[in-house]
This record gives structure tokens, C-alpha cells and sequence, in this order.
């Protein structure tokens, strides 16, 4: 005579099995959302310094001044400090503040919906044919609505150097 067994789950070891996952989903969800908003700020930052970089190695391979800017339409300049809708880097020999003809754009950057990227009262980063930042230092801060505490910073020092960094005051961040 084979006898079968029942296999599978009582009520009650389903009941407990739910009330767990709710509880590790209503802990973890919140956190997982700040750590991929946390990297997507990386990612921004990561990616302007790159351009930025960009930037500088031409103007040394060309010996001449090359500049990067926020742009909306990725044609000239926006005349703004707000980086979020979009940035370009361009020629700029006669150190006109805009391209001068649409040839002298070398990189189009879209921008990153839901993020707030600030330079101070800086408009532009332009870099001399000895990779020297032109003016001052240079501060993008790239902050979230959200989350002021995850915020970054893109730095240009005036011997040229691009970093990003974390140290950025969370009141810094502009709602």
C-alpha cells in the first residue's frame, strides 16, 4: 500500500510569509529609490566632468580657447547658469561667450529630467590652449528636489583640473 503526502503550504505559514515580505518591501523600497537616485546623480556628475575633460584636451590639442556652457537647443548658450536642460562645447577663439557658427560645436548634451544643476554666478567654463581654466573657479552643484543630502559638485579649478565630489552643504541646493 503507497501512502501520498500532501505537499505545499497551510494557511498560516502563507499569512506569515506575506507579513514578511511586506515588511522587508516597505523597508527596502524607500531605500532602493534613494540609492538609484543617488547613483543617477553620479552618473550626471560622472558625465559632465567627462565632457569637461573633453573640453580641456581640445583646447590643448588645438592650442586654442574651447568652452562649455548650458544650452537648451544644443546650438549657443543660454546666457543662464542652469545646467539641467542641457550643455554643448564649442570652439571659442574670439572668446565671444556663443559658437560661432554651428560647426563650432563639438558636443551636444542633453539634460537630465528631475535634477536642479547650478553654476553660481559663473555662465561658462572656457579653456585656454595650456589647459588653464579661464576666470575663476568653477562650482556645478547637481542636486535632487527631493533629497538635498545626495547632492554633487563638479569642480574647475583654474589650473584646469575637473573633479567631482560628494562634499557638497545641502543647503546649497536650490529648491
Amino acid at each position: 500500500m503507497r501512502r501520498y503526502g500532501h505537499s505545499g503550504f497551510t494557511v498560516i505559514e502563507m499569512m506569515i510569509a506575506i507579513a514578511l515580505l511586506a515588511v522587508i518591501l516597505t523597508t527596502a523600497v524607500p531605500a532602493l529609490g534613494r540609492f538609484f537616485e543617488q547613483q543617477r546623480l553620479t552618473a550626471v556628475s560622472n558625465h559632465l566632468v567627462t565632457h569637461l575633460q573633453f573640453a580641456r584636451s581640445e583646447a590643448i590639442k588645438r592650442n586654442d580657447f574651447v568652452a562649455a556652457c548650458p544650452s537648451s537647443d544644443g546650438l549657443g548658450c543660454t546666457g543662464g547658469n542652469r545646467w539641467e536642460d542641457g550643455w554643448i562645447v564649442y570652439l571659442d577663439p574670439e572668446k565671444s561667450g556663443q559658437p560661432a557658427h554651428p560647426g563650432a560645436v563639438l558636443r551636444v548634451v542633453q539634460g537630465s529630467e528631475g535634477l536642479l544643476m547650478s553654476s553660481g554666478g559663473r555662465y561658462r567654463v572656457r579653456f585656454t590652449g595650456s589647459g588653464m581654466a579661464y576666470g575663476t573657479n568653477l562650482t556645478i552643484r547637481l542636486c535632487t528636489p527631493g533629497n538635498p543630502d545626495a547632492a554633487r559638485a563638479v569642480i574647475v579649478s583654474n589650473p584646469g583640473r575637473v573633479r567631482a565630489t560628494r562634499d557638497v552643504d545641502p543647503d546649497e541646493c536650490e529648491a
